[in-house]
């Protein structure tokens, strides 16, 4: 009997995973609570930086200077400060740094309509060297 079941709940999460791939979801990574969690799912890269909040938001700017990003929209409050930037082929970026604690930070980044993985993640690496 344990053996059906066994077999039974091995089928389930398979075919949980197979609808999950095919609903659209995009690709999930997850590496707990803790800092440096970074997750892609349906176009945003969202990540979790070990920084303060003013630490990465100065990593933020010095990467978009460097990198011929334009900034479009820079919208700033105590503990959240949301970008519109533009790519050096006018591809739109939406970046977002919101304070998650004293010394963690957490980040948002999406590129174009659909998300753009790769783009993502050298903007995230981009700024995350300037966090050290």
């Amino acid at each position: 009997m344990t053996h059906s079941l066994a077999t039974f709940l091995v089928r389930l999460l398979l075919i949980s995973f197979v609808i999950f791939q095919l609903a659209g979801c995009g690709v999930l990574i997850l590496g707990g609570a803790a800092a440096g969690t970074v997750g892609y799912v349906s176009g945003d890269l969202n990540a979790t930086i070990e920084g303060g909040f003013e630490k990465v938001v100065e990593a933020s700017d010095a990467a978009i200077r460097e990198n011929s990003i334009r900034e479009i929209t820079r919208d700033a409050s105590q503990h959240q400060v949301a970008y519109e930037l533009r790519t050096p082929q006018d591809d739109k970026i939406l970046l977002t740094i919101s304070r998650a604690s004293k010394d963690l930070t957490n980040v948002t980044i999406r590129v174009g309509v659909f998300g753009d993985e790769p783009l993502s993640h050298r903007i995230l690496e981009e700024i995350k060297t300037r966090v050290k």
